[in-house]
């Protein structure tokens, strides 16, 4: 689902670690599961030195999910 506005207004606050410049928040960030090349992440970006996170709902809702049916589990 859609963030809160509480939630974006808390993520879009968040800094990076590296070079502390506040984070951007992307639909873009590229993944791949052993050799598998899955569709794009939702979560935020440095826009100075490009670190990555992925949005803690996306990993839960989504990858746990593909994971599980890719395991065959």
């Amino acid at each position: 689902g859609r963030k809160t506005e509480k939630e974006a207004r808390a993520m879009s606050q968040w800094k990076c670690f590296n070079c502390k410049a506040a984070m951007e928040d992307v639909d873009d960030i590229k993944i791949a599961y052993k050799d598998l090349d899955l569709p794009d992440a939702t979560g935020y970006r440095c826009p100075s030195c490009g670190l990555e996170f992925m949005d803690g709902e996306f990993v839960v809702n989504e990858l746990n999910s593909a994971e599980t049916m890719l395991e065959g589990k």
